[in-house]
């Protein structure tokens, strides 16, 4: 009867002890104001310089193929000249803003609500002081879950013209695909 009076006892200071931590606690938004150079262009953006893959929060940062994209992108300018883009999973925005200085709209889409946070703080950052608008530079923030038909929809009616680019860097969505052979004897 003691052992099961302990038992019981044991088993309320284990309920005690756990801690239900919410989304917020993983979230990261001390953002460093950091400054890239691609070719001629400088860049001042806030981002972090390391993120946690919880909560799928990666887009606070700049990953190595943005990087590799705007090198390439700042010695080909001649290519974005006048022309619209729409770049998928912009995180922070670092292609976006550098192709809005060539490019006549840049539409950069991220799903996480805090990773749009940023973007649109980058977007500000970005603007001219008597311009401070959603819409800056032909730099425009949107919400965007890959194969959410509804907002594909709702963006493609809000820029009828489509777009000449469509750019990504850093994104993959992982498929494991197994074959399965079915051998009848």
């Amino acid at each position: 009867m003691e052992e099961r009076g302990n038992q019981h006892k044991h088993e309320q200071e284990e309920e005690e002890e756990i801690v239900c931590l919410d989304a917020s606690f993983f979230v990261d938004d001390n953002y460093q104001l950091t400054k890239f150079t691609f070719g001629s262009q400088d860049i001042q953006l806030f981002c972090l310089h390391s993120a946690s893959t919880d909560f799928d929060l990666t887009g606070q940062l700049v990953w190595p193929g943005a990087m590799l994209l705007n090198e390439y992108l700042s010695k080909n300018v001649n290519l974005l000249q006048g022309c619209t883009a729409i770049e998928l999973g912009s995180g922070v925005g670092i292609t976006g803003i550098l192709c809005s200085r060539f490019c006549h709209k840049v539409v950069m889409t991220d799903h996480n609500e805090e990773v749009i946070k940023i973007l649109k703080k980058n977007i500000e950052l970005h603007s001219c002081p008597e311009n401070i608008t959603s819409i800056s530079h032909g730099l425009v923030a949107e919400k965007l879950e890959w194969g959410n038909t509804d907002q594909i929809n709702e963006i493609l009616q809000k820029h009828p013209g489509g777009f000449d680019f469509i750019l990504g860097a850093d994104i993959y969505i992982l498929y494991v695909w197994i074959p399965t052979v079915i051998i009848l004897n």
